[in-house]
């Protein structure tokens, strides 16, 4: 939704009042629970039941952390000299208190219960070799010193996450765990916004990192560390970011660059936290772990001494569908400009590479991860991810060309649909500390019936007597371009069936 001044001539010399033109936004469509495979489906539709969230909440950090459990294993083929890698960068778009953290937390358990492990193990490896370092020096001090041998080799920590986002950092821990990382941030904004900032705006970070979505190889070059050199740098991305340091952060350089293009973004509307005693089944999170424990047992092909991913092929079904998804996403791309375009170019990608996820994930929660070929399912369940994901980068895009007072105007829209598309003065001066007075909330109504977001209206006088009470309604396009509360608030729906390449796979 965009609420805006639009240009006004002067009259007589003097600019008129801006009047606000109201624009209606892209209404919220839910996400397609029913092309997740089993136990993902399940896991994150209790999650947002138990949570109180949007399921896209749970959604895109699993799908990253899922496709970093992958890593540099697998890559999929499309044609000799197109592959994808199992790298995704994901990002929620939402205010503090929208239960971003915890859904994400809820997701990345299994992966940091295994580097929890990891850490332990390390810490035992550290202490045998900080005693064979001891021997070590005191047979080099003793007169038989030739015969100490060589130095014991410091044992290094296998990790599977990391939240620190410099290349310098990036390019080592690739370089001790060249199958790759998962990047976790709660608050994106700091990732985003720390970009070149030692490098006086040269870029490099950036392309660093626009190396790394490539899983291709990453060299890093600095004056006090040297030069570290990864053959194939993988990390996939999660987090989130409110939507202000959302518009702050992500410049109009990282539209221009391709970085904005390559993250898959989510901004649910808010809803109304409710006490739920549902939770996450155990059975549920058992099968959830196993998968991630599947995944990451993965081995890439290993020749001559370099670890080379495993290239998966589609399927003959698999490879018609997803041609014809290229055909018509081509002919969409040719009607966009700018920012969009960026996106939807990115988005033929992504949907190979969400196939990819998604058969993994398949095929770790069923007997053989060493499936061949990815079926039709996978690839028509990865188009009808890229379709929500290309909807919402339109809403985000929407996002990003607005101000700050556009936003307050946005979240009084929002508050308003909240309470039922209408509201007195009085109703929302109780409802919103933001209004301190009647008078104030009065006013504020009276801009959003300027901007065309809704009208005054009198209630009648009901049967007990009384005043006509003065009440303000969103208009009607706007009760129609958003979901209703609670189908706003998770529940799984049916995987868009109108394009005959979209329906999800069945994977039980």
């Amino acid at each position: 939704m965009r609420l805006k001044a639009p240009d006004t001539p002067e009259r007589n010399g003097h600019a008129p009042p801006p009047a606000l033109e109201f624009v209606p936004p892209e209404p919220f469509r839910p996400f397609p629970v029913e092309a997740l495979p089993e136990p993902v489906r399940s896991f994150v539709a209790e999650g947002a039941q138990a949570i109180g969230c949007d399921p896209s909440f749970l959604v895109l950090p699993m799908l990253s952390a899922l496709a970093s459990a992958i890593g540099n294993t697998r890559r999929v083929a499309l044609k000799r000299s197109w592959t994808e890698p199992a790298i995704l960068w994901t990002a929620i778009v939402g205010e503090s208190g929208t239960a971003k953290s915890p859904a994400m937390e809820a997701v990345l358990r299994p992966v940091r219960q295994r580097q929890h492990h990891a850490m332990k193990r390390h810490e035992q490896a550290m202490e045998l070799h900080d005693q064979a370092m001891a021997e070590w020096k005191a047979a080099q001090r003793g007169r038989e010193s030739a015969d100490a041998g060589a130095e014991p080799v410091r044992p290094t920590c296998p990790r599977s996450w990391t939240a620190d986002t410099t290349t310098e950092a990036i390019a080592h821990l690739l370089g001790e765990n060249p199958r790759g990382l998962l990047l976790a941030r709660d608050e994106l904004a700091g990732w985003l916004g720390g970009f070149d900032r030692y490098s006086a705006g040269k870029g490099g970070d950036v392309a660093a990192w626009l190396e790394v979505f490539g899983g291709r190889a990453l060299i890093v070059d600095r004056k006090t560390t040297g030069t570290a050199y990864v053959p194939h740098a993988s990390v996939s991305v999660c987090g989130g970011i409110q939507p202000g340091a959302l518009r702050r952060t992500l410049s109009t350089a990282h539209v221009e660059n391709g970085l904005a293009a390559r993250l898959l973004f989510a901004m649910p509307p808010r809803t109304p936290k409710r006490w739920s005693e549902d939770d996450i089944s155990e059975q549920t999170e058992a099968a959830l772990s196993r998968v991630f424990d599947r995944l990451y047992e993965l081995e890439p092909n290993r020749s001559d001494g370099d670890d080379e991913p495993r290239l998966i092929h589609m399927s003959t079904d698999a490879k018609r569908t997803f041609a014809s998804f290229v055909n018509a996403h081509g002919l969409e791309h040719m009607g966009l400009v700018g920012a969009e375009a960026a996106a939807w170019s990115k988005l033929e990608g992504y949907a190979a590479r969400l196939a990819l996820v998604v058969h993994m994930a398949h095929c770790a929660a069923g007997e053989s991860i060493e499936a061949e070929t990815i079926d039709s399912d996978s690839v028509k369940a990865g188009i009808a991810l890229v379709r929500w994901f290309a909807h919402e980068a339109e809403r985000v895009y929407a996002l990003l060309d607005g101000d700050d007072a556009g936003d307050k105007r946005l979240e009084l829209v929002d508050l308003i649909w909240r309470k039922g598309g209408d509201v007195s003065p009085r109703e929302l001066a109780q409802s919103s500390r933001r209004f301190s007075r009647v008078a104030d909330a009065e006013a504020a109504l009276d801009d959003l019936a300027h901007a065309g977001a809704g009208q005054w209206y009198h209630r009648p006088i009901g049967p007990n007597g009384g005043r006509p009470a003065r009440r303000f309604a969103l208009d009607e396009r706007l009760r129609q371009r958003n979901p209703s509360p609670q189908r706003a608030n998770g529940g799984s729906v049916d995987v868009d069936t109108q394009h005959p390449d979209t329906p999800g796979p069945d994977h039980q």
